[in-house]
């Protein structure tokens, strides 16, 4: 009896349809479907995998082509300015940040000074390598700190502190907390870093400003997103954990050791997966499923926790969680880490009006913070472009109200808070300005939360669209 087998068939998949040979793919352009297919997957998730990396990897680019920042150098983003580069920065905080290569520098000497301050160091996963000041191991009377990395060795007895680094490059970054300018500022100067191998009369630290000039800390889009992954790759070690993502790049082009040169091929699959990448993350990032539950039922605002690496789910990485919040954030100061009431600060934010609809920047919206937040310190409210998730660039150098500010109040203590591109009559001192054509989101920090936070009592109710309805 003859038996007569059907060579070929056609497999509908999410790709396409793919003509099959007695199951194997039966054509080279088959083939090539389901490699660029296998190419353009590994890119999405590589964008998600890599975002704290390229982040600081960005921001140490900048600080050096833009501002011409040494590896012992520091930068002081004071003004509101200076801050427009940086993921949803903190619109209250002066910023003191440096970003050397311990590749170059060698083992690395902190000289960190006595006085209120709180400092860290990242390495270039931004996980938490260290602490210095008042919650560090100096407890805030100072010390020298030896910062080396990998495969470096530590020079005995010169230093307080020892710190070994997992990565070869390292984010350093400290605030003042005194309350008093000149003491503040005073102390900022005391601060300095150098090579251990370098004799004590090379140039010393300098404190650099951006002064106006245009830098941004936030990840490229496109094919320069790829260019800065790679080149953070050759001055990088290789974390055990992240081998499998590397050999997932190398046919990609990102390669430890080789030059980053894509054929045409490769730079339409690491466009189009940095475009995608990036639409994850911002859907990961606005509302995802990862996303913490509501503060309160009654409105939209969630509570921005910090990403905490020593939080690994036992078993595997928690990479969604890390993707949503490096998306939009950079660096978590150790306050934001803290949980204790009348310590630290808490932050609720929010990225849709009381209707549900995307906070937009040519309307204007209304929201009625109740009498007596409970903060011990202050408040304030901060709004940020949707699309590059920093500090909204409206022209007139407002991008947050608080407490601190010149409030007018309501009778009953409650105040009301407008954002929109033009301020109500008479509640300018209220009002935030924005752009129209551009979304935005928004930030709601208390300084030093009380308990009745933790108990999830403060009822801040959502954004109101003032005059009109939404198209």
């Amino acid at each position: 009896m003859e038996t007569r087998m059907v060579r070929t068939t056609m497999l509908d998949t999410r790709i396409g349809s793919i003509e099959l040979d007695k199951g194997m793919p039966a054509t080279d352009d088959d083939m090539r479907c389901l490699f660029d297919a296998s190419d353009f997957q590994r890119a999405c998730q590589a964008y998600l995998w890599s975002l704290p990396l390229v982040s600081l990897a960005q921001w140490q680019h900048s600080a050096r082509s833009v501002l011409d920042m040494r590896d012992i150098d520091m930068v002081v983003y004071e003004s509101l300015g200076d801050r427009l580069g940086i993921l949803t920065a903190n619109a209250s905080m002066t910023y003191i940040v440096g970003l050397p290569d311990l590749t170059r520098t060698g083992p690395l000497i902190i000289d960190y000074p006595s006085g209120s301050s709180a400092g860290v160091i990242l390495d270039f996963w931004q996980r938490p390598v260290h602490e210095m000041g008042e919650f560090g191991p100096d407890k805030g009377v100072g010390g020298r700190y030896l910062v080396v990395a990998p495969g470096q060795k530590a020079p005995p007895n010169v230093s307080d502190f020892v710190v070994q680094s997992p990565t070869t490059n390292v984010f350093i970054g400290f605030r003042a907390l005194d309350a008093d300018p000149a003491r503040a500022n005073a102390l900022i100067e005391r601060f300095s870093m150098g090579s251990h191998d370098q004799p004590p009369s090379a140039e010393p630290t300098t404190f650099l400003r951006p002064h106006g000039r245009a830098w941004t800390q936030v990840p490229p889009r496109g094919l320069a997103y790829w260019n800065r992954l790679s080149d953070i790759v050759q001055r990088e070690v290789v974390q055990e954990r992240d081998q499998m993502m590397y050999a997932m790049l190398a046919p990609l082009g990102i390669e430890k050791g080789r030059r980053f040169a894509p054929n045409a091929r490769q730079r339409r699959l690491l466009e189009d997966g940095a475009q995608v990448g990036e639409m994850i993350a911002r859907a990961n990032a606005f509302g995802g499923r990862s996303t913490s539950a509501r503060y309160h039922p009654d409105a939209r605002w969630r509570e921005v926790v910090p990403f905490d690496s020593a939080n690994d789910v036992p078993g595997h990485n928690l990479l969604d969680e890390r993707a949503e919040y490096f998306y939009k954030a950079v660096a978590a100061s150790t306050g934001r880490t803290e949980r204790t009431a009348a310590k630290g600060q808490a932050c609720l934010s929010v990225f849709r009006d009381s209707l549900d609809h995307a906070l937009d920047g040519a309307r204007t919206y209304r929201v009625r913070v109740p009498a007596n937040p409970p903060a011990r310190l202050f408040w304030s409210l901060t709004i940020y472009d949707a699309d590059q998730r920093v500090l909204v660039n409206n022209g007139r150098n407002i991008a947050e109200r608080s407490s601190r500010s010149s409030l007018r109040y309501n009778s009953d203590g409650s105040v009301d808070l407008y954002v929109g591109p033009s301020a109500p009559t008479e509640w300018e001192s209220n009002w935030i300005p924005t752009t129209p054509g551009a979304a935005w989101f928004a930030y709601f920090r208390l300084y030093e939360p009380l308990e009745a936070f933790f108990a999830h009592r403060f009822a801040l109710p959502d954004f109101e669209l003032m005059n009109g309805n939404h198209h």
